[in-house]
């Protein structure tokens, strides 16, 4: 617990100080959390102070910034520990490819003191690694060996080759094939405490994959918290 804590109170000094976004207006400026996002940082939060994996449902209005926190989140998870890999899933391929453009940009703008080490950077997977080609170098200082890759759903078999331990899944109300593409991918992260699972959605209609998941989470019949923002709770 005292483990969790202390990223806990790490991340909220990490995210501004340390993380850029590129803001509507074509800027690059520190990542300051909204009212929104904070609430979504405080259940991240508890969760993981009660050494509970993080499972967390969101309901949401347009353009509150809870992609950009799940990065945020997503990303000082990846980079802080060692042999942790990360998915990020959309449902396009544009959409897939932003989310990932917030997580490059979060690697290029760090300070030199806590960026680490980078094997590979193309348009699918962030590889944080010795990029050497001396196989004793490697073998002394190997790097996390973290990585982060992207897809989208289109593809129902999408990530399920290997061990997640952070899942983003977003405007999964909009997902083809929703049902088999998200089953699969929740048998690739462990039950254990430092996985996060975090789905989040706006709503498209009554009756679908989303909408009955969304339900069983408010009714307790999933290990799903469920969170609704409406567009007034913005600042």
């Amino acid at each position: 617990n005292l483990d969790n804590d202390i990223i806990a109170a790490k991340i909220k000094v990490y995210i501004p100080s340390f993380l850029k976004i590129r803001t509507k207006e074509g800027e690059i400026k520190p990542f300051i959390p909204n009212q929104p996002q904070k609430k979504l940082r405080a259940t991240i939060e508890s969760l993981r102070a009660e050494g509970k994996p993080v499972r967390i449902i969101i309901l949401k209005a347009r353009q509150m910034g809870f992609s950009t926190y799940t990065e945020a989140d997503c990303f000082h998870q990846t980079v802080t520990h060692k042999l942790f890999n990360s998915t990020i899933i959309a449902h396009e391929e544009q959409a897939s490819q932003n989310l990932y453009n917030m997580f490059k940009r979060y690697y290029e703008y760090l300070p030199d003191a806590i960026t680490p080490m980078r094997k590979r950077n193309n348009a699918k997977e962030l590889l944080f690694e010795n990029p050497t080609s001396d196989d004793m170098e490697k073998r002394r200082n190997p790097g996390l060996q973290s990585s982060v890759k992207v897809a989208t759903a289109k593809n129902t078999a999408t990530g399920r080759s290997q061990t997640i331990n952070y899942l983003h899944a977003s405007e999964v109300a909009f997902w083809d094939n929703p049902k088999e593409t998200f089953t699969g991918l929740l048998q690739c992260v462990p039950r254990t405490s430092n996985s996060t699972i975090i789905m989040e959605s706006t709503a498209n209609g009554v009756g679908d994959y989303f909408y009955d998941m969304w339900q069983n989470a408010v009714e307790k019949k999933n290990d799903f918290v469920p969170l609704f923002f409406a567009w007034f709770e913005m600042d």
